[in-house]
């Protein structure tokens, strides 16, 4: 889970794998409450208003940086950890309570909330609470009770404590809201463009008068991505491109196929890492990604002069196999939130001829002859999930696959074929 560095830096450890020890060097050096960090003493009541100020304090995280509150330590009135004073496990009133206070009490709902309980060696049966919050790009997040429609409220962390935002700070944080989809979708353009002008150059070059790369590769499928909450990733000295470079090509090992692995070198770029072959792409420090991969264009064995084929079941393994590594990248570089994501297809042998979709080799199984798709398409998948299950990646795969067959005359696509393969292995990439 993304969260302020700062906290980790303070803490010594992410706050994901606090333990109690931690907790004590916490008070030990009064580490103080702050914008991203709320020490509580109590847990919270079963009322209405101790489930309002669960809310309250969870929301108003969200609509600020993102951070954490731990029950359990005492702040001695004093905004700093002061003592350890672990709570009992109330029946009733675990994880599944809060979750469903979250749920409930605050809308939309703040996505991705961290709850772990941490327990307490020093005091046999009692035990800590720690709440991450991620920051949230669907603030704001308003607080209400149940049923009632008409008394919103909307938090914001104000040094180490919270307050209401005026209605006309919450106008403004809508108009933020609709001002970071419009800036998602120009940065995507942003990125789309930039990576298909290098492909294009790419597949179109002739170096030492040997064939350009279009000749053996006419077909491609790309995929561009673009984290809602961007990253960064240090990308100016040849030392930071080698280090990026290396860290990616080891975590593209781990995707369903080794198809996004890139090949070295790593070329320059502004701000980001390029590569060509096969792939080619740019990996960008703002967590962005753009890749692409050949497709396999063959002739009909019984039909020289038909269409030519293309393999369904590949092309759906290369766009699972390039949606884990973007989201590989876009982890690595801190990036958090939703990601928007477009794929498409392309052919660069000046040829409009048809293609035929081959859907099942064995069954002899083909979709109509028809051109290449000229329409992008285009989904959003939540960053932590596909990192986190690498089933995710199959579902975002499958749901621009499934746009770009059906131009293609397939009704669905294949990917159940090799959810075996992802079924089996839900640890995230490392």
């Amino acid at each position: 889970m993304a969260l302020p560095a700062r906290l980790t830096a303070a803490l010594g450890r992410h706050p994901d794998h606090l333990t109690e020890d931690d907790l004590q060097r916490a008070v030990d050096n009064q580490i103080p409450e702050s914008v991203d960090l709320d020490w509580k003493k109590d847990f919270y009541q079963g009322t209405d208003a101790g489930k309002k100020e669960l809310a309250k304090d969870v929301s108003a995280m969200a609509n600020t940086a993102g951070g954490m509150v731990v029950i359990g330590v005492h702040d001695g009135n004093q905004d700093h950890a002061h003592d350890l004073d672990p709570v009992e496990l109330v029946p009733g009133r675990g994880e599944e309570w809060i979750r469903s206070v979250l749920a409930n009490w605050i809308q939309p709902v703040v996505p991705n909330v961290g709850v772990r309980v941490v327990k307490s060696a020093a005091k046999a049966g009692k035990i800590y609470w720690v709440l991450t919050v991620p920051p949230s790009t669907q603030a704001p997040h308003a607080v209400a009770a149940l049923g009632n429609d008409y008394n919103f409220r909307v938090h914001v962390r104000h040094g180490t404590t919270t307050r209401t935002l005026a209605e006309s700070e919450i106008a403004q944080r809508y108009r933020d809201r609709f001002q970071a989809a419009s800036d998602d979708a120009n940065r995507l353009r942003q990125v789309v463009d930039a990576g298909l002008g290098y492909l294009s150059d790419y597949v179109s070059r002739t170096v030492d008068g040997r064939s350009a790369p279009v000749t053996y590769y006419p077909g491609w499928v790309s995929l561009a991505v673009v984290p809602a909450v961007r990253g960064t990733y240090p990308l100016t000295t040849r030392a930071d491109r080698d280090a990026a470079f290396n860290r990616f090509h080891d975590l593209a090992c781990h995707a369903v196929t080794l198809n996004a692995r890139p090949h070295h070198p790593q070329l320059v770029g502004r701000r980001q890492v390029r590569f060509e072959g096969l792939p080619t792409g740019q990996l960008h420090q703002d967590g962005s990604f753009y890749a692409a991969q050949t497709i396999s264009l063959h002739n009909d064995q019984r039909d020289a002069d038909g269409p030519q084929q293309m393999s369904q079941r590949a092309f759906e393994l290369d766009l699972v196999t390039l949606v884990q590594a973007a989201a590989a990248w876009a982890a690595e570089t801190g990036a958090a939130g939703d990601l928007m994501l477009s794929a498409a297809l392309h052919r660069y042998d000046g040829s409009d001829k048809t293609v035929r979709l081959v859907v099942n080799e064995s069954a002899f199984q083909h979709a109509p002859a028809l051109p290449l798709p000229a329409t992008p398409a285009q989904t959003t998948g939540d960053l932590a999930a596909i990192v986190t299950d690498k089933r995710e990646a199959v579902v975002v795969a499958c749901a621009l696959a499934s746009d770009l067959l059906a131009d293609m005359g397939a009704h669905q696509p294949r990917s159940a074929a090799f959810l075996w393969w992802a079924k089996d292995q839900p640890g995230r990439l490392p």
